[in-house]
């Protein structure tokens, strides 16, 4: 996929300040309060579409993602987070990030289907690691490989088994 743009233009952060009023003024007239509203930017990276710091009251969204399909974006993950943050405000740290609390925000209180994932493209990583297991070889990226390096083990999902290096790899 070619990127339209390198840096998200004004009506992008339109776009999503719209939808995040739109959201907050159901949020306000359901649970009939008011609720601060949140900061955001396009500063996501990596697999993520977008993340939820519940401290900051800040949305951070990945415009790789959001210019794949910008409508689809705007209506599925600015809710998605969005639903994080209400939840922390109004359910406290103590609850699952896609427990019924934020289930229940999404769906009831946004509208949403409440779902985990997303189906936009990721961005293809600049360098990739081959390691293996006992039953496929499995690409990973710089930063599990460093991980791998440091100590950690990362095993198959499917076989069990710890990842080793397929060929002697040099940091």
């Amino acid at each position: 996929m070619s990127l339209k743009e390198k840096v998200p233009t004004s009506t992008d952060f339109f776009r999503v300040r719209e939808k995040l009023c739109e959201c907050l003024v159901l949020a306000e007239g359901y649970f009939k309060r008011e609720f601060v509203f949140p900061d955001f930017n396009f500063k996501q990276r990596g697999r993520s579409a977008g993340t939820a710091y519940l401290q900051k009251n800040e949305i951070r969204l990945n415009y790789y993602m959001y210019q794949q399909n910008p409508e689809e974006f705007i209506n599925e993950v600015i809710p998605h987070e969005l639903a994080h943050l209400l939840a922390y405000t109004l359910y406290g740290s103590s609850i699952r990030p896609h427990g019924k609390e934020w289930q229940s925000v999404m769906f009831f209180v946004l509208g949403c289907t409440p779902s985990r994932t997303h189906n936009f493209e990721t961005p293809t990583p600049k360098k990739t690691f081959q390691y293996a297991c006992a039953c496929q070889t499995h690409l990973l990226t710089i930063r599990r490989h460093n991980k791998i390096v440091k100590g950690v083990t990362y095993v198959c999902k499917q076989c069990q088994e710890p990842l080793k290096p397929l060929v002697k790899q040099g940091k």
